[in-house]
């Protein structure tokens, strides 16, 4: 759910910590949600479908071992869980403590998958480590996009996959809705958010393609852009998480190229 640039600025610090503290200080909240929807009759199965078809097959590693996915702002691991269920070995990464300790209640002490404290804009792997890289609701997030996706494109072996579930949370301006009654939460967000058009230029986007130009400009190829149709019919049926409305989400497939 959260990042930080390699190279922090004491102020870049300080919003990363507002942040941190805000994800974490929600994240029982964030995560029951998460684990109600997934609880729903084709929920799971829906996100599995999402993830499957745009990842390698689970016997994709070397010499025929699972694939190495790496879930980049993992949050409590809604994504991480989910895809290590379709036979991946899944390392989730994320700033935000309290939301990987929600991560790590629900593995019961499993090393599959696994929840690591990460930095999305430098994850701290070697070159070539994975086969997959999985982010859901992250690039709004990113300070630099081209640093870090080109830090993703590095982390994974010629021919890996990076899949992406996202949406246009902002288009309207962070600030929109700001004068509707706050709750708690939303106090906190904006609070936690504070000059973030200024540090995260992805925030306010207002059409997929902006996030597909980023993507195709840090050497990802093969890429293709869908509609999540199906599992907008289901949030309209059962409601998103609090301080969220009904929207269109994206999955985004790319490919590093091969050697």
């Amino acid at each position: 759910m959260t990042q930080q640039t390699a190279a922090e600025a004491p102020a870049g610090q300080e919003f990363q910590d507002r942040v941190n503290e805000y994800w974490s200080r929600w994240a029982g909240e964030y995560d029951a949600h998460q684990r109600r929807r997934l609880r729903q009759e084709g929920e799971a199965e829906l996100w599995g479908r999402i993830w499957g078809e745009m990842l390698p097959q689970p016997d994709a590693g070397p010499e025929g071992r699972p694939a190495e996915v790496l879930d980049i702002g993992t949050g409590s691991g809604h994504a991480a869980v989910v895809v290590a269920s379709l036979g991946h070995r899944v390392t989730g990464i994320d700033l935000a403590e309290g939301m990987l300790e929600q991560a790590r209640l629900h593995t019961g002490g499993a090393e599959n998958p696994q929840f690591l404290t990460g930095d999305a804009a430098a994850p701290p792997f070697l070159p070539g480590s994975f086969d997959a890289i999985t982010a859901r609701y992250l690039l709004w997030t990113l300070r630099d996009p081209a640093e870090a996706l080109g830090r993703w494109l590095e982390v994974l072996r010629p021919g890996g996959v990076l899949g992406v579930v996202d949406s246009l949370w902002f288009p309207e301006g962070l600030a929109a809705g700001a004068d509707e009654a706050p709750t708690e939460r939303s106090a906190h967000f904006t609070a936690a958010y504070a000059g973030a058009q200024q540090r995260m230029p992805l925030a306010e986007a207002d059409s997929i393609s902006v996030y597909a130009e980023q993507i195709a400009a840090a050497g990802f190829t093969e890429m293709t852009v869908e509609e999540l149709t199906a599992l907008y019919v289901l949030d309209q049926a059962r409601g998103v998480a609090p301080g969220h409305q009904v929207q269109m989400q994206y999955r985004i497939r790319a490919v590093k190229p091969a050697d």
